[in-house]
């Protein structure tokens, strides 16, 4: 454990202590804003998946309707990585952005010759146009977000203004 001592009140040096407190200040203005536009969209694309999938018309296929509710768990996935800022879940957060920037791209692309991949009303299909393209410039916001908040990058910064310039 190597974080300093103004940031972890009441920790036993041993390890041993189970009653150890995180001072660190909470997220605040973009960060949450950003983390809640993950959280409306992931409930919208959900909801819609599953109101679609209780709704279902004989007409379409299922499989468009699946991915309409992976898609709505991809992006819960992300806004629980992006609230839960520790290591780990920056990278499941990595991960599901990515795939919620990859998948309306190879959905609409491959909509152009498998027409019933674009049927339902998905946040990925048409990249995104069931849903304003909303999905593609939230998640673009996300990784401009991921990439401004890593704490590798930002003691990098502050160990560059630390240092004494020769």
């Amino acid at each position: 454990m190597n974080e300093s001592p103004q940031l972890l009140e009441g920790a036993d040096v041993s390890g041993n202590d189970k009653s150890v407190k995180d001072r660190r200040p909470r997220a605040l203005g973009l960060g949450r804003l950003v983390m809640a536009m993950f959280w409306v969209l992931g409930a919208w694309a959900l909801v819609t998946a599953i109101v679609d999938l209780f709704h279902h018309q004989n007409t379409l296929p299922w499989g468009p309707q699946i991915v309409a509710l992976i898609a709505g768990i991809v992006y819960f996935v992300g806004a629980a990585g992006l609230t839960h800022n520790g290591r780990r879940m920056r990278i499941i957060a990595g991960y599901s952005i990515g795939i919620s920037i990859a998948a309306p791209i190879i959905i609409g692309i491959a909509g152009f010759d498998v027409p019933d991949l674009i049927v339902a009303r998905s946040a990925w299909s048409r990249w995104g146009a069931d849903f304003y393209y909303l999905p593609l410039i939230i998640s673009m916001i996300g990784v401009g977000w991921m990439w401004r908040s890593n704490p590798r990058r930002i003691v990098e910064l502050a160990e560059r203004l630390e240092r004494p310039r020769s």
